[in-house]
């Protein structure tokens, strides 16, 4: 147990500090310092129970990794998902979408957070669209797979297996659900949707091409290796961005006060990078094997859910931000459940 808790002892200290400061900058036991302490935490728990499936998934794709590249995916891969991805990616995509200036949307953020909340939400559709491809990609390209032996729920699973023998055919069920989402948007939006999950699923496709192509090779030394995993950390920090992009959009639900969501997220990312590191250096995919299974189907249902409800914005419905966080962690307690049951039954 104390070689477990050495992992979460730097988030665990960074969270004290994130808090204080948050506590004493915004007026201490006051109203309105109580609130903004207790609106980070909120924010943290959401990132935290948001991206737990995320570690799982990325725990395994860092085991193939050198210790050098692990040590960059955990000290400036934090950087690039914290502020690239919730900060500037966002920035970013409220820009295209608004047709206003990167400046002018930076001016928003900082100065006039109602605003560039709004801004947000006219984007939101394009980036639920881009995020929610990307990762039911990931969920079907696990499962349909006829190499793969091991099953959690073995009907389902064995049925996707054999269906991996068809080409593409994971790519085809991403493109009929996205078209299927497309289909009931106003004419207006529907090619910026369909175009954004399009994007999604050609990075899956070619981040993954490239990881499997150079870490495939059992001969793949010096520039290969390298190759291989510059490729890993680049689907890392896309699979990263996609669980993210639904937490950054979920936060502004709670707080337009973007000095607080950076907090509460950042501090959350920092705890799933701990968690990552854990699983991977205490091989813990190897002894609990069903948990890997369990990632994938959380991934699964909050890839649909992304795509759902840009939908469901059609009809002025807005699914709760917590709902995609429950499902994930009941997934992978029953998963982590079935793994420890078959782990005691094979050592008996």
């Amino acid at each position: 147990m104390g070689r477990l808790l050495h992992y979460v002892r730097l988030p665990l200290l960074c969270c004290a500090v994130g808090l204080a400061a948050v506590f004493a900058s915004h007026g201490g036991f006051s109203p309105a310092g109580l609130q903004a302490t207790w609106i980070t935490l909120v924010l943290l728990a959401l990132e935290i129970s948001l991206s737990f499936d995320n570690a799982v998934v990325n725990a395994r794709v860092l085991d193939q990794l050198t210790p050098g590249q692990q040590r960059f995916f955990l000290s400036w891969g934090l950087v690039i998902p914290v502020f690239g991805v919730r900060f500037l990616g966002p920035l970013l995509l409220v820009s295209l979408a608004g047709g206003i200036g990167l400046g002018e949307a930076l001016q928003a953020a900082l100065h006039e957070p109602e605003h560039y909340h709004a801004l947000l939400e006219q984007a939101e559709p394009r980036i639920l669209a881009f995020g929610g491809v990307f990762l039911l990609m990931v969920f079907l390209r696990y499962f349909i797979d006829d190499a793969k032996t091991l099953h959690w729920v073995g009907a389902l699973e064995r049925r996707l297996s054999r269906a991996g023998r068809v080409p593409s055919l994971e790519v085809a069920l991403a493109l009929l659900v996205l078209m299927l989402v497309a289909w009931v948007l106003p004419s207006s939006l529907r090619s910026d949707v369909l175009f954004a999950g399009l994007i999604g699923l050609v990075l899956q496709i070619l981040s993954t091409s490239l990881a499997d192509l150079f870490g495939g090779e059992e001969e793949a030394v010096g520039r290969m290796a390298v190759g291989g995993g510059l490729a890993s950390l680049v689907y890392l920090e896309l699979l990263d961005a996609s669980f993210s992009l639904d937490g950054t959009i979920g936060a502004f639900a709670i707080t337009s006060d973007l000095v607080l969501i950076l907090t509460g997220l950042g501090l959350g990312a920092l705890f799933i990078r701990s968690l990552t590191l854990m699983l991977c250096r205490e091989r813990a995919l190897d002894k609990l094997v069903f948990l890997e299974h369990g990632a994938h189907y959380a991934i699964g249902a909050l890839g649909l859910l992304m795509l759902i409800s840009v939908g469901l914005a059609n009809w002025h419905v807005r699914l709760p931000e917590w709902l995609a966080g429950l499902i994930g962690v009941l997934l992978l307690v029953l998963s982590l459940s079935d793994s420890l049951r078959q782990r005691s039954r094979q050592d008996a």
